[in-house]
């Protein structure tokens, strides 16, 4: 009985390990953390952009967008600036990236956990690819802090191909 059940066992890895070795990935994420869009003086800005795609059972169709704001050099995270966020997810159509849906300024102001520092974020369902159709697609986050005189950031890029 033994041998039957070791058998068995070994039939069903190896039947697995041959359907998994030709399916395509079911999935797909991108993420693009602490870029750092802005460094000068007191005042460094992060930012993060993310987009996902989930094929076949499940899709997330996620886009996210995440701005934070650090001290001197990078260091240490600062709270209360004002800061400012938004994403654009954007489709390759074989020679530009153009517009396929976007989100509105989120503002907010930044902070300090046990994680390290935060500040708005946005998490926005673009349809995958029944916004746009099947392509690359790329999450461009906009991430600015208030400096007080004026907004210090840019942009972070994330893509990823959406079957």
């Amino acid at each position: 009985m033994r041998r039957i059940l070791v058998l068995v066992a070994a039939m069903v890895a190896t039947s697995t390990g041959l359907a998994l070795a030709g399916a395509a990935p079911a999935s797909a994420w991108t993420w693009t953390n602490g870029s750092t869009v802005y460094n000068s003086g007191n005042l460094c800005v992060q930012g993060d952009a993310g987009i996902d795609h989930v094929g076949a059972t499940f899709s997330g169709n996620l886009a996210y967008a995440n701005v934070y704001a650090r001290g001197a050099g990078c260091g240490a995270g600062l709270v209360n600036s004002y800061a400012a966020v938004r994403l654009d997810v954007l489709k390759w159509n074989g020679s530009a990236w153009y517009l396929c849906r976007n989100t509105d300024w989120l503002y907010g102001y930044t902070g300090v956990n046990q994680w390290g520092p935060y500040g708005p974020s946005q998490v926005y369902n673009y349809g995958g690819k029944a916004s746009c159709g099947v392509g690359w697609y790329a999450t461009r986050a906009y991430a600015y802090v208030s400096d007080g005189t004026a907004w210090r950031g840019g942009t972070v890029w994330a893509q990823e191909y959406v079957a």
